[in-house]
């Protein structure tokens, strides 16, 4: 098989960090596309943002995380970068087992928040927009968190 995407040299100048979660993929790329990025790097795993803020991560996965976040950002001269979470999260659900959804909405703001700050802290020439994505009448709706 092969695929209809032509191949291109360039790397793309927007990373979209997220959880691994399948049923957003589509639409994480749909976003991106409508703030002007045709293509992104992608730096998906369980609880996306949440793992750049020790907050939510582990040791472990803070370091990944980070040490992943930045070798895009720099290798890939990375000028925009967006993150992501989304309701009804099962790392969130798992982490923070004892909160309401209410609190684990609240906390993923906060992580948005924080992920941000340490990005910008590491590379402080990007851009960041932060989202939170929830299921509306069957699609996807993306709610800007102001920092």
């Amino acid at each position: 098989m092969k695929s209809k995407v032509a191949f291109t040299k360039e790397h793309p100048k927007a990373l979209a960090v997220y959880c691994s979660d399948g049923r957003f993929t589509d639409a994480v790329e749909e976003l991106a596309h409508s703030l002007g990025h045709p293509r992104v790097d992608v730096l998906c795993m369980p609880g996306g943002p949440a793992l750049l803020d020790l907050g939510s991560a582990s040791f472990s996965a803070l370091e990944a995380m980070r040490t992943s976040a930045s070798f895009l950002i720099r290798g890939h001269a990375t000028k925009h970068v967006v993150l992501i979470n989304h309701d009804g999260c099962g790392y969130y659900r798992e982490r923070y087992r004892f909160e309401t959804p209410e609190e684990i909405v609240q906390k993923q703001h906060e992580d948005l928040r924080a992920a941000a700050l340490w990005i910008l802290g590491a590379h402080p020439d990007v851009s960041i927009a932060m989202y939170f994505a929830k299921p509306d009448a069957g699609k996807i709706a993306f709610q800007v968190v102001d920092g």
